[in-house]
């Protein structure tokens, strides 16, 4: 219980950094799908909750599988939206146009260990294209402060407007060896549609 609690206030974190007008239980069918700006096939059925700027997609529930879509994060904006770099708050995972893909994974991991989860280590850092804009893919693991572990993958690329930001993590027991291969071949369809 007060593990769920505990993770709870870290997918809080998330959603609280999204704007406030949001729709809830949305399902996400089979095929190509649109995230906000973004777009991804996917093969299996979702409920998503959605904001102006960001989508969760879950099929069993956010403790047990959550793919965070993020359209757009802004020059100096947390990683995760919410707050922007200010003369007060001159550090923190905050995006700046032009990083390097190892620059944008670790403002990716800080944010991470800023919502609360330990031990975050991301492994596999790789390139990839998503219709035809260079970006990054990783994988990751990290455990809630109670203990229980997780696993994920990131994908992110930068676009006029700034950075599109895709993360699926779930429990490394059973849902994320059930799931990991079909959210892979998603991330690989990810794509930009605004303009």
């Amino acid at each position: 219980m007060i593990r769920n609690v505990a993770l709870g206030l870290c997918l809080a974190l998330f959603v609280s950094a999204c704007a406030t007008t949001s729709s809830t239980s949305r399902l996400v069918e089979p095929g190509p799908n649109a995230a906000g700006k973004l777009t991804l096939d996917s093969e299996m059925e979702w409920t998503r909750a959605t904001t102006n700027r960001a989508q969760l997609w879950t099929i069993d529930g956010e403790l047990l599988n959550l793919l965070y879509l993020i359209h757009t994060v802004k020059e100096g904006e947390y990683i995760f939206l919410g707050q922007k770099q200010s003369k007060r708050r001159p550090n923190g995972a905050y995006y700046h146009h032009g990083m390097r893909e190892d620059e944008i994974r670790d403002l990716i991991v800080d944010g991470l260990f800023g919502a609360g989860f330990v031990g975050v280590q991301a492994t596999h850092l790789r390139p990839a294209n998503f219709g035809g804009r260079e970006g990054l893919r990783f994988d990751f693991s990290m455990t809630n402060p109670e203990g229980l572990a997780y696993q994920g993958y990131a994908a992110a690329f930068e676009h006029e407007k700034g950075l599109a930001l895709v993360l699926f993590l779930a429990p490394s027991e059973y849902y994320f060896p059930r799931d990991s291969e079909k959210v892979s071949k998603m991330l690989d369809t990810l794509r930009w549609t605004g303009s």
